[in-house]
């Protein structure tokens, strides 16, 4: 089957949007001028948004197992990339998509493509162009969403003073991972929590909701890919802070805490990565609405720590740990405290 042979009949489908439509959907209407079937798209951006742009690669048997199906490989890494977009406070309007195969598979880009635009009608995201080609299996995504003027968080926006979030459970990325590849784990779990740490890992959460509900209270946020750890300290270094750190604070699943050691999951939780919550802070005067939304389950969150006025006796800017109130030494509780690195020796 040729490339364009491919697109027309496995992705090149009608705008996601029908009667009945939200009022963010209403405004995604007509925002497309030229879809597929052109050199490039054309789109529209509503009034006094901004454009918000993210770009994920995933590549067989580095991000994805060598034996994993194409529904599950759609899943992920539209799931992964929108996550960049939850980080940022914005809604999703568009992606593109970039698929390099082995072959021209049918059965297999019928699974993928069904399962990528079944995401795509969910979070209401239209698939506006791409390219497919031929060699090692590799996926890329670029997610386009909007903004409201004046409301993206931003990694360097954390102020002194605010207080440290994150959304749902952390360790389930690593601890999903550590079961799928049949690395020595510590205990036999039962089946529901395979399943669920299986999902966590092929199907993870967009925040997308939840951060929509809080982006009129915070100012900053990051979503966690590489590590709590690794993560934070791009917010520390981006607004030159500090990061205080409760670890007796995080949360951690059952399903986690029932596969491995509580220390094994203290070490997932904090420098695991792939579990693609949101951390975001929330300043003094906001608190209280924050932990309202909490309190009624609007929003999923757990409070984990705070912005610090930076050590003048250290060079750079840190993410310290704390238990019980009492500091620990990072080294001591890692294995590996630094998250995933491309390229790393």
């Amino acid at each position: 089957m040729k490339e364009f042979d491919i697109i027309n009949q496995f992705f090149k489908k009608p705008n996601l949007l029908g009667a009945g439509s939200s009022l963010i959907e209403s405004a995604l209407k007509g925002s497309v001028v030229k879809s597929i079937g052109d050199d490039c798209a054309i789109l529209s951006v509503p009034d006094e948004h901004h454009l918000v742009l993210s770009m994920d690669t995933l590549v067989c048997g580095r991000h994805f197992p060598n034996d994993a199906l194409p529904e599950q490989i759609a899943t992920r890494a539209f799931c992964t990339c929108l996550s960049d977009l939850a980080a940022m406070g914005a809604t999703p309007y568009w992606f593109t998509l970039g698929l390099t195969m082995p072959e021209a598979n049918i059965e297999w880009i019928a699974s993928f493509s069904k399962s990528l635009l079944n995401i795509a009608e969910e979070y209401q995201c239209e698939l506006i162009g791409g390219d497919t080609t031929q060699g090692p299996l590799t996926i890329t995504l670029q997610v386009h969403g909007v903004v409201e003027k004046g409301k993206a968080l931003r990694r360097d926006l954390a102020r002194v003073g605010d207080r440290v979030f994150i959304t749902g459970y952390l360790g389930d990325g690593a601890a999903a991972l550590a079961l799928i590849s049949d690395g020595a784990l510590d205990k036999v779990i039962e089946q529901i929590d395979k399943e669920y740490l299986v999902e966590r890992f092929y199907c993870p959460q967009p925040q997308i909701q939840s951060a929509l509900k809080i982006v009129n209270y915070s100012r900053c946020a990051i979503d966690i890919s590489d590590g709590l750890l690794a993560d934070l300290q791009h917010v520390a270094m981006a607004s030159e802070v500090d990061i205080d750190i409760d670890i007796d604070k995080l949360p951690i699943s059952s399903a986690c805490k029932n596969l491995v050691s509580d220390a094994t999951s203290l070490n997932f939780a904090l420098s695991g990565g792939d579990d693609y919550q949101i951390a975001f802070t929330v300043p003094e005067n906001s608190l209280s609405e924050i932990r309202q939304l909490i309190k009624d389950g609007v929003v999923v969150a757990t409070e984990i720590g705070r912005i610090v006025n930076a050590d003048t006796k250290s060079d750079d800017y840190c993410v310290r740990c704390f238990e019980q109130g009492k500091a620990v030494q990072i080294d001591d509780l890692l294995t590996n405290n630094k998250g995933y690195q491309h390229f790393a020796s």
